[in-house]
Parts: C-alpha cells; sequence; structure tokens
C-alpha cells in the first residue's frame, strides 16, 4: 500500500509527466521492500545493510524514533522507487568530521528499483533537493557518499553539489559534497532557460 495520505512531499515532473512523492517510512509495511533493496547488487557496496529482515525492521524503529532523522519511502506515481534518509548532520558522525553549519541538512538517498536509475535518477534528485530546501531554516544540504560511488557524485555534482574535501568515517572513505540553495536555484533556473 502506497499510502499517499501520508506524503510529506508532493510535485509533478513535467519532463517525465510523473508525479513524484514522498511519505515516512514505516517499519511495519515497508520493512520488507527495504529488505529487498539493501540486498540489490547496486546498494550492498554503499550502503553495506544486507541484514536480515528483522534487524532492518528495528533499524527503520530507531530511525523513526530518533527525533534527528526522518526516514522516509519515495515514490513515482504509485510505485515506491527509493529511500531516503534526513538527518541533522551536527547530531550526526558526520558533524565530527566535517565542517557542519547552522542551516545544514543531511540526507542519505537510495534509489532501490533499478528501472527508476538513469533517467529518473536527475528528476528525483531534484525532487530531494527542492523538498530538502522546502524545509524552515535549511541553507545548505550536505552528505557523505562513498568515494567509489562515481555514479551518485556525478549526479550530485549534476544536481549543484560540489565537492568540498574528502573525509575518513568509521566506515568509508567519503566525499564531503555540500549544496547551497543559492546554487541550485541559480543552475536549476539557467537550465530552465536553456529548455524553454
Amino acid at each position: 500500500m502506497s499510502h499517499p495520505e501520508l506524503a510529506v512531499h508532493t510535485e509533478h515532473e513535467a519532463a517525465l509527466d510523473r508525479k513524484l512523492w514522498a511519505r515516512p517510512a514505516l517499519p511495519e509495511h515497508d520493512t520488507e521492500l527495504l529488505h529487498a533493496w539493501m540486498h540489490k547488487p547496486h546498494v550492498v557496496p554503499f550502503w553495506a545493510m544486507d541484514w536480515p529482515q528483522d534487524w532492518i525492521r528495528d533499524y527503520l524503529v530507531r530511525q523513526n524514533e530518533d527525533p534527528a532523522r526522518s526516514p522516509l519511502l519515495g515514490y513515482v506515481d504509485d510505485m515506491a522507487v527509493g529511500y531516503i534518509e534526513v538527518y541533522d548532520p551536527a547530531r550526526d558522525v558526520l558533524g565530527a568530521h566535517a565542517p557542519i553549519l547552522p542551516g545544514d541538512i543531511g540526507a542519505h538517498v537510495l534509489i532501490g528499483d533499478e528501472e527508476h536509475l538513469g533517467r529518473y535518477s536527475v528528476a528525483i534528485g531534484r525532487a530531494v533537493v527542492r523538498f530538502l530546501f522546502k524545509r524552515p531554516g535549511v541553507l545548505r544540504i550536505v552528505g557523505e557518499p562513498d568515494v567509489r560511488n562515481h555514479q551518485f557524485l556525478s549526479l550530485l555534482a549534476f544536481l549543484g553539489f560540489r565537492k568540498v574535501g574528502e573525509i575518513d568515517l568509521p566506515d568509508k572513505r567519503a566525499a564531503f559534497m555540500v549544496c547551497e540553495r543559492a546554487d541550485f536555484e541559480r543552475l536549476s533556473a539557467r537550465r530552465r532557460r536553456v529548455s524553454a
């Protein structure tokens, strides 16, 4: 069940003529799906959460109970396509390894459904960035993807993120990526003019 009544963000992607939306990830409904995604070959190397299903459920419960985190399920029309973890980077492991500023917000993004990799990735990425910048007080989006995840790093650069440096986290060597609101809006406006 998609539970559209729980949507926290909805937008129409004109280029694809699709509705993109997100709702809270619910342990009682979404554990099986998230478990399947975490075992996909394109996900395992970067998330390293190919755990038993009860571990995934416990993880989702903890994410929902943590006031510094918001676990979400992302949809294209009525199909669940990905998992988004919005977090306060000052209260995350990232805060001990990178220069976090007031107004920063972090997000982990996983596109679990392979059919929606590729051309859908840009639309989904834009929707996530717009959603995060709609939150009150957010000035920058930060992230720490694995330096080996070249496809995701390219997508972030296309969306307006810049690589500030590399950091060593407990579980990976990461690229510290930053997207400032002004850069994203300027890049989006330029692309709209070019496509008009």
